[in-house]
């Protein structure tokens, strides 16, 4: 039997630094955008997180791409 692998769905998460607060820790964030196209290239993904960070005041510190992947089983 083989396995058979479908992404149902493809999300941006991305963390942000707020910076050092008043008592020294600091401050990230985390936001998810989602309903990213599941045949999203990875230059494509990347240079869209890029243009977000750009429109954003905290600084965009890390992008994850998360995948949503649907296992079936063929006979």
């Amino acid at each position: 039997m083989a396995i058979q692998k479908n992404v149902t769905a493809v999300d941006m998460k991305t963390v942000l630094n707020y910076g050092e607060q008043p008592d020294g820790r600091i401050m990230k964030k985390t936001k998810t955008y989602g309903d990213v196209k599941t045949d999203v290239t990875d230059e494509a993904f990347m240079s869209t997180s890029k243009a977000i960070a750009a429109l954003q005041e905290p600084i965009m510190e890390k992008r994850q791409m998360v995948r949503t992947e649907e296992l079936t089983e063929t006979e």
